[in-house]
């Protein structure tokens, strides 16, 4: 089971995300702006810098919690924390944002990689990698390119 969901996550990460920035602009410029709006996004920058904040909230999280399994876990005002992952990047453009999605999507695999064994074996930290990696690209589906 350990390796099964290791692999699962590094998949979602090696193939789906990585392809994701790119299969976004396969998309008719209709069919990008009719999915921004669908997501709530102005632009594709703010989605990936929202990915990019749950990123590095659930690896820091994921680390704390292999020093102390029973460590408490931040509690969130999900929109809040949206709004501020959006705002931190309203001055940057697509290009820059897009570099930083990858920039953080290779911390993920890295540290996913490196998790030990046992760390699948704390729900806790499983829950959060299905959630961060599996569950995000599940609620972030870009739609079938057409074409």
């Amino acid at each position: 089971m350990t390796e099964a969901i290791r692999e699962q996550v590094l998949a979602t990460l090696q193939n789906d995300w990585a392809a994701y920035v790119e299969r976004f602009h396969h998309l008719s410029p209709e069919a990008q702006a009719t999915f921004l709006a669908k997501q709530g996004y102005a632009r594709l920058a703010d989605l990936l810098a929202h990915v990019i904040a749950w990123w590095t909230d659930g690896s820091r999280a994921i680390e704390n919690l292999l020093i102390d399994p029973a460590v408490g876990l931040q509690d969130y005002n999900v929109d809040a924390f949206n709004a501020q992952a959006v705002f931190s990047v309203r001055d940057l453009d697509e290009m820059a944002v897009s570099e930083s999605f990858e920039t953080m999507r290779q911390r993920m695999l890295k540290l996913v990689m490196n998790l030990p064994a046992v760390a699948f074996q704390n729900k806790r930290i499983v829950d959060r990698l299905q959630i961060e990696v599996i569950g995000h690209l599940s609620e972030h589906a870009l739609p079938e390119s057409k074409g």
